[in-house]
Formats: structure tokens, C-alpha cells, sequence
């Protein structure tokens, strides 16, 4: 087998055997290693957008020096589905390469540093080791995505149907189930939310909201964030705070002790459990429990 192939197997390899936030900075340090280059940087956005997943190796100081700016400054073309160029780099020599994901929105630009000292890698090799390390970190997405969809089809618990995304709503890959419930079409790519992420659920706490009828909820990946989809349960129309009085209730805790706890009245706590029962229609707290069991036991 040549060296690229064998390049080329090990990128494979890596992204179905290691962890998905793991593939990237491994994938670069290998290339770093195997093709002589000093520096390297992948970043990964949607068409038309800047922000993405920015990721460096070695990391560290070379992350004040390739930036999403820098990245975007070489001169590639955005209709360009693939493509390659030199650029000079303070005494050094740049190799570049971008790269239009199949079945997606997303474009990764690969930037690798050489000492001038050393020669430089053959520019088909080059790009075909490139592209392939792309499709393999899509790959590695793709199954980190997909492990929910696995585990409901195992009859197991899941955290719900689930894509990952940018900021600004580009969409990195999303499972089967997620498309389902936005309604999209199964055979065309979902390039784009169809529904904007509030600037509350951006936060490193990450966040919930309800998209008509759906309840999403996002949680920050690095720098991107993964979101999960599902259809709205009953205890979702309680405030946050009777939801956790509702959930103490189900669990068999008497008025007084929930009072302690969260530091209010008893009278408040009595108040609370009268709105709670209100709004979901319920006389007894077995009712509650049944509803709380229901929500545990969805995605």
C-alpha cells in the first residue's frame, strides 16, 4: 500500500475508533508528523457564515496566530467545491486547501506551515490526504450524532433526536429522527436551522426553548453546539420553579421539607402545588408521579 493510502486508512480509523472531539486535533498533529509541516489549522463553517469550529496544532501560541480572519483572507473562491494553493507565510511556505462537505453547507479550510527548509509535499497527494481527513471528521460527526438514533432503535434511554450546529444555525450533520420532526425533505441536505438560536442558549449553560411544537435543547460542544429535539411533555408548561417543586412532589417529599430546601414559605410551596395541579389537570400526586415517570422515561 502507498503512504498516502495508508495516510489516508489511519484518518479512517481514527474517526470511527476515537472519540469524536478527540479526531480533529489528532488528525492534524498525524499530518503535522507524516507530511513535515511545523503548523497546521482546520476550519470548519457554514457557507456564508464566520463563525464554526476553529481547531490548531500544535495548540496553544498558535492559536493567536491562525485565525478565522486569516483563514478567510486566502484567496479560494466560495463557489469553489475544491481547491488548493500555496501562500507565503513570513519566510515559510503555506499549503491550502478547501473543501465543500458532501451533503452539507458546511466548507473546511485546511492551512499547513512548512519550514523552508523542507519539501514540500506533492500537490495531488496533498489534496487528496486533505479532502479525505474532511470526510472522515464529517464521518466521526455523523456517528457521535447517530448513537441517540441507535439507542431508541435498542429500546434504550437517548437524549432525544439530535444535530450539531454552529452559532448561527449552519448545521454540521443531523440524525434521521431530527429531520423528521423539523419536517425536512430525507433526500435533500438540512443546511440551515429553520429557526434562529436564542442568544440565551449560547452561553457555556447552554439552554431550552420551544420551537412550535417542538422542545429543543442546546448544549454547548466545544465551539459548536449540539441540540436535541422532542416533542413538548406536560410538566414543559410549569415554570422552572414548579418544575422542580413538581419533581420534589413526585419524589414523595412532604410540603414542609421542599419549603427547607429552596429556602421559601411553606404557604409558597402550597401555592406552587396549586398552580401545578391547575395547569396539568390533576387531583392527586399520583397523577404527578405518572407524569414525572413519563417525562423520565422520554427522550
Amino acid at each position: 500500500m502507498e503512504p498516502t493510502d495508508e495516510l489516508i486508512n489511519a484518518l479512517y480509523r481514527s474517526a470511527i475508533e476515537e472519540e469524536c472531539q478527540d479526531y480533529r486535533p489528532k488528525a492534524l498533529a498525524r499530518l503535522c508528523e507524516r507530511l513535515g509541516a511545523s503548523r497546521a489549522a482546520w476550519w470548519s463553517r457554514g457557507v456564508g457564515t464566520s463563525g464554526g469550529e476553529l481547531t490548531q496544532h500544535p495548540p496553544g501560541q498558535s492559536q493567536t496566530q491562525f485565525t478565522p480572519q486569516l483563514m478567510a483572507a486566502l484567496p479560494f473562491t466560495s463557489d469553489q467545491t475544491e481547491a488548493s494553493l500555496e501562500v507565503p507565510m513570513r519566510g515559510q511556505i503555506g499549503l491550502a486547501l478547501q473543501y465543500r462537505h458532501r451533503d452539507s453547507g458546511v466548507i473546511s479550510t485546511v492551512l499547513m506551515q512548512f519550514p523552508p527548509d523542507r519539501k514540500l509535499p506533492a500537490a495531488e497527494p496533498f489534496r487528496r490526504v486533505l479532502a479525505h481527513m474532511v470526510e472522515a471528521g464529517a464521518l466521526a460527526l455523523r456517528q457521535f450524532i447517530r448513537r441517540d438514533d441507535w439507542l431508541q432503535a435498542m429500546g434504550r434511554a437517548n437524549r432525544g433526536s439530535a444535530a450539531m450546529v454552529d452559532a448561527e444555525g449552519s448545521v454540521f450533520a443531523a440524525s434521521e429522527r431530527f429531520r423528521e420532526m423539523l419536517g425536512e425533505d430525507q433526500a435533500a441536505p438540512i443546511l440551515k436551522l429553520p429557526f434562529e438560536l436564542p442568544e440565551s442558549t449560547l452561553g457555556d449553560e447552554g439552554g431550552d426553548f420551544i420551537h412550535a411544537p417542538l422542545h429543543i435543547r442546546v448544549r454547548r460542544s466545544g465551539q459548536l453546539y449540539l441540540i436535541y429535539a422532542r416533542k413538548p411533555l406536560p410538566l414543559d408548561m410549569l415554570s422552572p420553579r414548579e418544575q422542580e417543586i413538581a419533581r420534589a412532589l413526585g419524589n414523595g417529599k412532604t410540603l414542609k421539607s421542599i419549603a427547607r430546601q429552596y429556602g421559601i414559605a411553606v404557604s409558597t410551596v402550597a401555592n406552587h402545588t396549586t398552580r401545578i395541579y391547575r395547569k396539568l389537570a390533576i387531583y392527586r400526586r399520583e397523577d404527578l408521579i405518572d407524569l414525572i415517570r413519563l417525562k423520565a422515561s422520554k427522550p
